[in-house]
């Protein structure tokens, strides 16, 4: 199975044609997909793909997306946020919104509370047939690395990494620090920051009921 992920479009309705040449099984757009409530169209068209493109769509929302957007996002049912969604035997897992910023975005949360999303889209699923074996999709990246640096800083979610640490999923799929493109790596577990100038793509497959990651590759818009 072939993803296609995106991050922080900011109501920008980017090259979409670039991205589905490369014939992706699902796009997911990992938060910030307007600019406040701003330019909704981003989201009508994420819908007229998933409708007439043959792929399926999956977003979380960012933390400057609005009440309006979220509910727009929840009405074309392509929010995951704090859900748990199986496509080919691949489990999902979505986190939206991010940690506190310095700036009062509309869709903020504590530490605690992104933790309890994550816990609240899992109940009823073993902590077993987790380990290593699902995507995490999250606007916020994980603390202390490559995709939540900020000059000196890294501002990622500290929430965020307790989960990759403690669950190991095969690939996180972040945005929200628009200057950390990157592919990184805690222990096991593949991190994508696509950021506001590429996408990415990666094969997925499962393996003896593990969800494998075969290649990830960053493309410019």
């Amino acid at each position: 199975m072939r993803i296609a992920g995106l991050t922080d479009l900011h109501g920008r309705i980017v090259n979409f044609s670039r991205v589905l040449l490369y014939k992706p099984d699902i796009v997911i757009v990992s938060g910030d997909i307007t600019h406040f409530g701003r330019d909704l169209r981003i989201i009508d068209y994420l819908k007229y793909i998933k409708e007439n493109e043959n792929v399926q769509v999956l977003t979380v929302p960012g933390n400057c997306d609005n009440r309006e957007s979220i509910n727009k996002l929840n009405e074309y049912n392509i929010n995951i946020d704090g859900k748990c969604v199986e496509i080919n035997n691949i489990k999902f897992i979505g986190i939206g919104g991010s940690n506190p910023t310095p700036f009062n975005t509309p869709n903020e949360y504590t530490e605690k509370e992104l933790y309890k999303k994550f816990k609240n889209a899992i109940k009823g699923i073993k902590k077993e047939d987790l380990i290593n074996n699902f995507i995490l999709v999250t606007h916020s990246p994980p603390k202390n690395t490559m995709a939540d640096r900020v000059g000196e800083d890294n501002v990622g979610s500290e929430s965020v990494r307790e989960i990759i640490e403690e669950y190991g999923p095969s690939l996180v799929i972040c945005g929200h620090i628009h200057e950390s493109k990157c592919i990184d790596k805690i222990n096991n577990s593949y991190i994508v920051n696509p950021s506001q100038e590429s996408f990415f793509i990666s094969d997925v497959f499962d393996k003896n009921n593990k969800v494998n990651v075969k290649n990830i590759e960053l493309i410019d818009l």
